[in-house]
């Protein structure tokens, strides 16, 4: 029998790692990639770390007042939101902003809560992000994802960044990514059990015989494309199945091109 375990139960209960391994059911994606390698200074902008006294979640820039993240991280009313960020040691070049309450919330009016589709949401940022700042070292601090453009594939070769806990169960001081070959609905359903509530707005990550992929901390995070016009988001670190370290299923994300309607209209609608 299979258990859904959502993230918001984890998060608050504050299971650690060791117990997070002995899990062999499917759950939310909470903070670390397997297999990850240090992301180069200045390589992912547009990820956001979102905490509270420490790390929870991520999400990207889209606007300079908004960020897009998984639907199941929007669990506090209280919390920051870390741009520019890639050591966790070192916020001497990050821009934080405070959201407080939840009219700055926005989850899709159709997640369940649980594990499945429409976990997607949205953060407004009141103090916007300074776009056109400088690190140290002259690189853009900061910066937005684009959203899909309709122009270019959103499977095959792409990249997942995130911060947390890595194959050893530690929590790696500096933003990690993973090379990865995203697929579609139905390669991903034919490589998950058939009980697994995958559903076609999800795209995956996946390479068969490997344990390649996200994990607990990584929620969502961005899974990009690299085109010949920049980055492109195609999907939102949702959930996956555990332990992260030894399973072989592919892990699961919002694909972003299925909810821009969704976007645009919650943005319009909710700009101050």
């Amino acid at each position: 029998m299979k258990i859904f375990l959502a993230f918001a139960a984890l998060a608050i209960a504050g299971v650690h790692a060791a117990s997070l391994d002995s899990i062999v059911q499917p759950g939310f994606p909470e903070g670390r990639i397997i297999n990850g390698q240090p992301a180069a200074k200045g390589e992912a902008p547009y990820i956001v770390s979102l905490k509270t006294s420490s790390h929870f979640c991520a999400g990207s820039i889209i606007d300079p007042h908004w960020v897009l993240t998984a639907a199941h991280c929007l669990i506090y009313n209280d919390f920051q939101v870390v741009a520019g960020l890639h050591l966790r040691s070192d916020e001497s070049d990050v821009q934080v902003r405070r959201v407080n309450g939840k009219q700055n919330l926005f989850a899709h009016e159709l997640y369940g809560g649980n594990v499945g589709p429409n976990d997607i949401g949205l953060i407004y940022i009141a103090e916007a992000f300074d776009l056109n700042a400088l690190s140290r070292d002259g690189s853009a601090a900061v910066a937005k994802i684009s959203l899909p453009s309709g122009k270019y594939e959103q499977t095959g070769k792409g990249k997942l960044f995130g911060w947390g806990r890595d194959n050893s169960g530690a929590l790696p001081n500096t933003l990690q990514t993973l090379d990865v070959n995203i697929i579609g609905y139905s390669e991903c359903k034919a490589a998950l059990p058939n009980s697994a509530p995958v559903d076609p707005v999800n795209v995956c990550t996946y390479t068969q015989g490997t344990t390649d992929g996200a994990c607990n901390g990584d929620s969502g995070g961005p899974l990009i494309i690299n085109t010949a016009e920049g980055s492109e988001i195609v999907g939102i670190v949702s959930w996956g199945y555990t332990p992260c370290a030894t399973t072989k299923y592919p892990s699961v994300y919002t694909q972003v091109s299925s909810y821009l309607s969704w976007i645009a209209t919650t943005i319009q609608n909710n700009s101050k």
